[in-house]
């Protein structure tokens, strides 16, 4: 027998199937994990994704499989079809997209299970009776007290880390046959905190009808555009238990690592089953417990952020995308996959179920919609007859004429006071963190940039120091121009810290949380922040984009978005969308549970994705973003090809992109019909860590796989000294 493996080195030489042949007495299964021969490396790690009875090459050439790394299949057939659909789709080596099912705490064996000393009774019944008696004296008086305890403690409570008892007395009783200390496998649990069970609610007509059509239907793709607060959470859980009824299992994504507890919470109050968690912020053993509590069947549930979706769950009944509209559902780094499009594919493996929740879909989502690839269903109305809150835009330019320089206008102010007064919570919303977003001179404009970014430094008060919020490189401010000498330097722009300082002062006795990535970079401090303000220990939460994704604090009857301008300038034809999202979706934190009030300030204030957030009006956004788009052949009437080219040396890097040109140029001919343009440009941030930024952006009418298929060979068979490059399908961020 043979065994067809891909070894664990992701470049594109080694991207192929290597034959080893399974030694009689060694049990090898497709999807194991295998350590075998490879060249001049020695022993490498490698999966086996089939198996031959005879081999491709003269068996006398075929190096032997050294051993198996589990006792245990790692892979299901379906992860390993999922692995090969994201070579495909995303044009990388099988062994990269393996990757992605097997974390870098399970390859290698880099982390292993943790052990903890336990102590157990040995001895029962009459033997453990006469034991305790020789504890004590004739007379009755204890001799050994603590030994005594120790038996009493493991008689009532059972088994017992040895931590929490008195290591001497234990060694004694061991001694002595009473007692056995074992090492037993314990799990690194992200969340240890219980929580109390609640009962199911009746659910409202509404969420019947589309909780019926969700489970009865033929159609198994769906996008739930319900508004926030109109109980969709409520529909994901119903689907998760009628998915684990029939022995199934299911995955819930959030968008944020902020929301997992929360939603851990909310889950455990409803099931009485194992959840495991998956997220960047765990920690290297977390993450190989979760992963193992999954692998094992021990864990039905996967609750996490983007990575979940690659949870090795089997059987999978249903996959949700809560908050499907956040971009963080695509990946940062190459190959720069979307949740949606790996859920989709798993879904469609496994038959299951697969919903896509929102109260601002994508346009490209309504879109695909309204083609037929979803079923759309609808509940526009809030739980318990809430109403939706009411937005009032607030002018800034007026603010500004009346002498008011700060970022709260007068309107804010009065309803920040109000809801202090009664007792309620109110939400901030600000997508700047830091104190100041740039130092300039006043005499001769010279502005402070990262010595390795292309990029202004933001100054963060709290620790008197410049920062790059792209490379984390830091200055200490000046108090002199180093340009032209003179003490003109002024800090511009207002950023999270600085607001923090304002409503301080406006407002001294509120208690005020932020929450913005200098403030969430230790571990669990999501968790903490979330339990402090649903505590109502906080009155007023003040943050970044991080605040505006799925929370619901009971008491919050304010939000208000301080500067709706900064997402609209930005330059990306989805701004408006954005805008018109990060608007809804901090509107909708208020009056989950009473009427509440949204105040929205703009310099801006006609723009229509403003106009259409005040009446909370997705369709009508909709309808006007979708017509400008159909008009100027964007997404989703077209698609982007991102090439990115990065390196030390610009002339590099200039020469690697006029280079790709010409030869794109030429393969792309018999596709001239289908392109739009092919435009060269300095990335937007033309410097990040001393690499100089290039790109490549290609607007093709349509995704044509011949067309794309092209280009994917021209990217992989080029290669430039010096240059790192990247390509990416309908980027995220176009600058």
């Amino acid at each position: 027998m043979y065994a067809n493996v891909i070894v664990d080195i992701s470049h594109t030489q080694v991207d192929k199937v290597f034959e080893y042949r399974i030694p009689e007495q060694m049990n090898i299964m497709p999807g194991m994990r295998v350590a075998v021969p490879f060249g001049k490396m020695g022993e490498t790690e490698g999966v086996v994704i089939g198996l031959t009875e005879t081999a491709e090459y003269p068996p006398e050439k075929i190096k032997h499989v050294l051993r198996p790394l589990d006792d245990f299949c790692a892979l299901t057939q379906e992860q390993i079809t999922l692995a090969e659909f994201i070579k495909e789709k995303y044009n990388v080596t099988l062994a990269s997209a393996l990757r992605f099912m097997l974390p870098a705490q399970v390859r290698g064996g880099r982390i292993a299970a943790k052990m903890q000393n336990q102590v157990k009774l040995e001895l029962g019944g009459n033997a453990l009776s006469e034991a305790e008696g020789a504890l004590k004296k004739k007379d009755g008086a204890v001799k050994f007290p603590r030994q005594l305890e120790v038996i009493e403690h493991l008689k009532k409570y059972g088994d017992t880390p040895l931590s929490n008892l008195n290591a001497s007395a234990v060694k004694s009783l061991e001694k002595k046959g009473v007692v056995k200390v074992v090492g037993v496998e314990v799990s690194r649990r992200p969340f240890e905190k219980q929580v109390e069970r609640t009962p199911d609610f009746e659910l409202t007509e509404k969420q019947k009808q589309v909780l019926d059509e969700i489970l009865e239907n033929e159609n198994k793709r769906f996008l739930l555009h319900g508004v926030t607060g109109s109980g969709k959470t409520e529909i994901y859980i119903r689907v998760i238990r009628d998915c684990l009824a029939k022995g199934k299992t299911a995955i819930l994504l959030v968008p944020e690592i902020s929301l997992t507890p929360q939603t851990y919470q909310f889950l455990k109050r409803r099931f009485d089953e194992e959840i495991a968690v998956f997220h960047s912020g765990l920690s290297a053993g977390e993450r190989f417990d979760e992963w193992m509590k999954v692998k094992r069947g021990q864990a039905r549930i996967v609750l996490g952020a983007r990575s979940a979706v690659f949870a090795p769950l089997e059987d999978i009944g249903a996959i949700i995308i809560d908050e499907e509209h956040e971009t963080s559902y695509k990946a940062d780094n190459y190959p720069k996959y979307t949740a949606h499009e790996i859920a989709r594919k798993r879904c469609e493996l496994q038959d299951a179920i697969l919903i896509l929740g929102s109260a601002t879909p994508q346009v490209d989502t309504y879109y695909r919609a309204q083609q037929g690839e979803y079923k759309i269903l609808k509940m526009p109305n809030r739980l318990f007859d809430l109403q939706l809150p009411a937005v009032e835009i607030v002018d800034m330019c007026d603010e500004l004429k009346q002498g008011n320089r700060t970022a709260i206008s007068g309107r804010l102010y009065d309803e920040l006071e109000r809801t202090l007064q009664v007792g309620k919570q109110a939400m901030l919303f600000l997508n700047r963190r830091g104190y100041s977003t740039f130092v300039m001179c006043r005499s001769c404009g010279y502005v402070v940039k990262c010595d390795s970014c292309d990029v202004t430094m933001t100054y963060h008060k709290s620790q008197d120091i410049l920062k790059c919020h792209y490379c984390g490189r830091t200055k200490t401010p000046e108090t002199t121009c180093p340009e032209c000498g003179k003490p003109h330097l002024k800090y511009f722009g207002t950023g999270t810290q600085q607001i923090e300082e304002q409503v301080k002062q406006l407002f001294p006795q509120a208690r005020i949380l932020r929450m913005d990535l200098d403030t969430m970079a230790t571990k669990d401090a999501h968790l903490r922040l979330f339990e402090k303000f649903a505590a109502h220990e906080a009155d007023i939460l003040l943050g970044t984009q991080m605040i505006t994704k799925g929370f619901d604090f009971k008491d919050v009857t304010l939000s208000a978005v301080l500067a709706a301008d900064t997402m609209l300038n930005i330059p990306d034809f989805r701004s408006a969308e954005r805008t018109f999202c990060h608007i809804t979706q901090i509107a909708g934190r208020a009056g989950r549970k009473e009427p509440g009030t949204v105040i929205l300030q703009t310099y801006n204030p006609m723009h229509y994705a403003i106009q259409y957030a005040k009446y909370h009006d997705y369709e009508g956004f909709y309808r006007e973003e979708i017509a400008m788009r159909e008009m100027a052949k964007l997404p989703p009437f077209s698609i982007y090809l991102q090439i990115q080219f990065s390196g030390e040396k610009e002339t590099l890097v200039i020469s690697a992109v006029k280079d790709f040109i010409h030869q794109l140029k030429t393969v792309l001919l018999p596709h001239k019909n289908d392109i739009i343009s092919i435009r060269a440009s300095e990335s937007a941030i033309k410097r990040i860590k001393n690499m100089e930024r290039y790109q490549i952006l290609i607007h093709l009418k349509n995704d044509d796989k011949k067309m794309i298929d092209e280009i994917f060979k021209t990217f992989n068979r080029m290669k430039y000294e010096g240059v790192l490059t990247g390509i990416d399908i309908n980027p995220a961020n176009m600058a």
